[in-house]
């Protein structure tokens, strides 16, 4: 592989392990050539000629919002790699969130306050950065200022920064990124307030068409298309388009549900409800009817009305985002090294190590490699969960992840073998990833017993004997892998009855994750998995007021998050808890378990809605007609 350097080390069997891999720069030549286009057309706006070929080459890497970009632009998302931030780029992206929440509440005070004190410019993003400053001032000198001349002047003039001459020349010349797309949206709903409808609604249209010609995840249109479609679908109903309005908003809802995605969900239904009444009543226009009830009785309840407001600025995210510092330090405590011990093992500077660990400086790429490769966490700046280059797997890991969470074991299963088949499995991470996968799989087929699983989960995460007991074991700093893993040992536990350990092994991986920097939401995944089986386990051993705190910390988070996959299952958990503590059935947890029963058909998380029913017909003794 290009860029590569190698280790030999030598022991019974002799073995070469690649290390320092150019993973970033192969994945942006190979999309690159992929897609047929050149060097020139990726960079263009974005960074100087020179840089792109030291990130494409090996010798440099990228920032992270440069390098969101740059994989935007190529159809990508680039959630798919986990990334260790340095206390400034978070610090980034933090201030970047506040800004959006701000628009999202249209709290025009706020927004201005967090402007007065921009964070601070990364040399090699000022491009990014400007643009997004000029997007936001637009929206205030829209919103505040009432002048929608000066609004659609600073999107051109943010629009031109990366993407000189599109207004004229059209979208299909260029490779643009989603980020770049919200600006054009921006644009479009300037325009079309601004009078000039014509240009509005032919903008939309190429965004829909660019979108699905060229945005080959399905998570990079979840950020696009369906605000595109949400946006566009006033004015077809204004010029009677109403089949194609349906069709449309029937595609964006289908594309949201997928992922579990609640950002334009409720927005979306209502316009494919508003078609829908120039044809006669279907099926399925009954059953939105109900789901989206039970979608805005669920807003209302928890603070979540700013996800009915007509909004662009908020979008979905999948990304797992880890502290440089944190994962040093961590890494670090569990060898039970000196920062001093370090500096000499690594051959890396006592100072770099501090600075490192303070956030108060950002490691080499080479010497964080070296520190990363002495604590054996297995993490780079950049982490692919898989050892790959090619995002397609990345992809498709993630369409197993969600297999496996929605128990459809046959699906999951192809999904491993089409991995096993396209991987390079000589590689150690791949074969302990899919192992993994492959262990949760085999045991809920019944192929697999309970003990043999469990011992391959402990020897994974060297914990057998009961060694997770020990504090520095949760020193630790928990990967999405090993999240994972320590959640199939709770899980494993729980079904031999061991509870307590369950809940043991759950309480201490939430209380790392909280512990950290990182806000839950930017580690939504591990965040969940934690929560969703602690509120369940909290319930079975009738600790309600915990289930309950549980319940209430999962909906949340997924209000903050926008994501609705997991939401049905923390309402109905609820709803049990509830009617336990009262001690006789209440009018509130029917209501929580209909919204729950809603949602999750919904979002056809179809082991929870069967649950569910059975719950409200056993306890309720009501013959329920859901739709």
């Amino acid at each position: 592989m290009r860029g590569s350097k190698y280790r030999v080390q030598t022991s019974e069997k002799r073995e070469v392990e690649l290390v320092n891999e150019n993973k970033v720069g192969d994945a942006l030549y190979y999309l690159r050539t992929e897609k047929g286009v050149s060097r020139d057309q990726l960079y263009q706006g974005l960074c100087t000629k020179s840089n792109y070929c030291l990130y494409e080459q090996g010798g440099r890497l990228p920032d992270r919002l440069l390098l969101n970009a740059l994989l935007q632009r190529l159809g990508r998302n680039p959630d798919k790699l986990a990334t260790a931030l340095s206390a400034e780029e978070y610090a980034y992206f933090q201030w970047k969130k506040q800004v959006l929440a701000a628009m999202g509440h249209e709290d025009m005070d706020v927004l201005q306050r967090i402007l007065e004190k921009p964070a601070e410019i990364m040399a090699s993003a000022r491009n990014l950065q400007q643009q997004f400053l000029s997007q936001t001032r637009a929206i205030v000198a829209e919103r505040m200022e009432q002048d929608i001349g000066k609004c659609i002047l600073l999107l051109e003039q943010a629009v031109e920064l990366t993407m000189p001459g599109i207004t004229e020349r059209g979208i299909d010349k260029y490779l643009v990124s989603t980020e770049e797309m919200k600006i054009l949206l921006d644009l479009s709903e300037a325009l079309g307030k601004g009078g000039r409808e014509k240009e509005a609604g032919r903008l939309l249209h190429e965004i829909v068409v660019y979108v699905e010609h060229n945005y080959s995840d399905y998570e990079s249109k979840i950020i696009i298309h369906p605000k595109a479609v949400k946006q566009l679908a006033p004015m077809l109903l204004q010029g009677r388009k109403y089949m194609e309005g349906l069709l449309l908003c029937k595609k964006a809802i289908d594309l949201l549900c997928i992922q579990g995605v609640l950002y334009d969900l409720a927005e979306l239904m209502e316009y494919y409800l508003r078609f829908s009444e120039h044809f006669p009543e279907t099926e399925e226009a009954a059953r939105y009817r109900k789901q989206l009830q039970a979608l805005r009785e669920v807003y209302r309840e928890n603070g979540a009305e700013l996800y009915l407001k007509e909004n662009v600025a908020l979008s979905y995210s999948n990304r797992e985002t880890y502290l440089i510092d944190e994962v040093i330090k961590r890494g670090r405590m569990v060898k039970a090294y000196t920062q001093e011990e370090l500096s000499e093992r690594v051959e890396v500077s006592w100072e770099t190590i501090s600075r490192g660990e303070n956030g108060k400086g950002t490691p080499s790429a080479k010497n964080f490699g070296a520190m990363m490769g002495t604590l054996d966490t297995g993490l780079d700046y950049y982490n692919g969960e898989l050892d790959t280059t090619d995002f397609l797997l990345l992809e498709k890991k993630q369409e197993l992840e969600r297999a496996i969470s929605l128990k459809r074991w046959e699906e999951a299963n192809e999904l491993l073998q089409y991995l096993r088949s396209r991987l390079d499995m000589d590689r150690p991470r791949n074969q302990r990833i899919l192992r993994a996968e492959e262990n949760c799989i085999l045991f809920n087929m019944g192929k697999l017993d309970r003990e043999t699983f469990l011992k391959e989960c402990e020897i994974a995460m060297d914990c057998a004997g009961e060694r997770w007991r020990e504090e520095g074991f949760w020193h630790q700093f928990l990967t999405r892998y090993k999240v994972r893993v320590l959640n199939y040992i709770a899980v494993l536990y729980h079904i031999g009855g061991q509870t307590e350990q369950s809940i043991f092994f759950l309480a201490h991986m939430l209380e790392q994750l909280v512990s950290s920097r990182v806000e839950l939401a930017d580690r939504y995944k591990s965040s969940m998995t934690a929560i969703d089986n602690l509120s369940s386990y909290y319930g079975e051993m009738g600790r309600l007021d915990d289930c309950l705190e549980m319940c209430d910390m999962g909906i949340d988070l997924c209000m903050d998050s926008g994501r609705g996959i997991r939401l049905g299952g923390l309402l109905g958990t609820k709803a049990e808890a509830l009617d336990i503590k009262a001690g006789k059935i209440t009018e509130k947890s029917k209501c929580y378990l209909k919204q729950a029963y809603y949602l999750s058909d919904l979002m056809s998380v179809h082991s929870v809605t069967a649950y569910l029913d059975n719950y409200y017909r056993t306890h309720y003794k009501i013959d329920v007609i859901w739709y």
